[in-house]
C-alpha cells in the first residue's frame, strides 16, 4: 500500500488555510455590503446570520484541526477532505451572498 508522507501534505494544508482566510475576508466584505443595503429587511438579517455562523464554524473547526494535528500527525489524511469541504462552504456562502445582493439589487432598480 502506497502511503504519502505527511510532510508532503502539509503545503496543501497551509494552502487550504490561506484560501479559507482570503475567502472569509471576501465573504465578510460582501456580507457587509448586503447588510448595508438591506439592514432592516429579512434579507439583511439572514445574510448577517449566515456569515456569522459560517465564519464561527470554519474557524472553530480550524482550531480543532490544528490541535488534532499537533497530537496525531497522521490525522492529516482525515483532515484534508474536511478542509476541502471548508473551501467548498466558503465558495458556496460567498456565491449565495453575492447572488442575494444581485437579486435584491435588481428588484430595487426596477
Amino acid at each position: 500500500m502506497f502511503i504519502i508522507p505527511t510532510e508532503a501534505l502539509f503545503p496543501f494544508l497551509y494552502a487550504g488555510f490561506a484560501v479559507l482566510v482570503l475567502g472569509s475576508i471576501y465573504l465578510i466584505v460582501e456580507a457587509v455590503r448586503v447588510h448595508r443595503l438591506f439592514a432592516e429587511s429579512i434579507v439583511g438579517k439572514l445574510v448577517k446570520t449566515l456569515v456569522i455562523v459560517v465564519v464561527i464554524e470554519l474557524y472553530s473547526l480550524g482550531v480543532v484541526t490544528y490541535a488534532f494535528l499537533n497530537f496525531f500527525e497522521r490525522g492529516i489524511y482525515i483532515l484534508l477532505p474536511i478542509i476541502g469541504l471548508w473551501i467548498l462552504c466558503v465558495i458556496y456562502s460567498a456565491y449565495a451572498v453575492r447572488s442575494a445582493r444581485t437579486d435584491v439589487g435588481s428588484l430595487i432598480h426596477k
